[in-house]
């Protein structure tokens, strides 16, 4: 089977789309509050900011769940149906590409981390 470009880019987005709201909320929180947070949470926090970080957070959630939970079972049934086992490939390309970018962003600055962890 070769794989078609589309389906790349179709697979490869979200996990795109999930470091660019995350790196781009690192900048966001540096220039909005001067520096990294003092403390956990959002408390004084500018509202576009506090947006932006939920935002991040319910996307980056989004494809936690959806990448541990529901591409799994959605491989398995493209591999068990035979018309949809050429999408088996581009859903576990997109389950990968999670996990690649959730080590990727392990590269941010450790104080945004320790914000983004707790």
């Amino acid at each position: 089977m070769k794989a078609s470009r589309t389906g790349t880019a179709f697979s490869a987005f979200p996990s795109i789309l999930m470091l660019t709201l995350f790196y781009s909320l690192a900048i966001h929180m540096r220039q909005s509050l001067g520096g990294w947070p003092n403390s956990i949470g959002e408390g004084g926090f500018p509202p576009s900011l506090v947006i932006h970080a939920g935002v991040t957070v319910d996307f980056f959630t989004l494809m936690l769940l959806s990448s541990v939970f529901i591409a799994p079972v959605v491989v398995f049934v493209c591999l068990a149906v035979d018309r949809w086992n050429r999408y088996a490939p581009y859903v576990a390309l997109y389950a990968a590409l999670f996990f690649v970018g959730w080590a990727l962003m392990h590269l941010a600055p450790e104080p945004f981390l320790y914000w983004w962890r707790d």
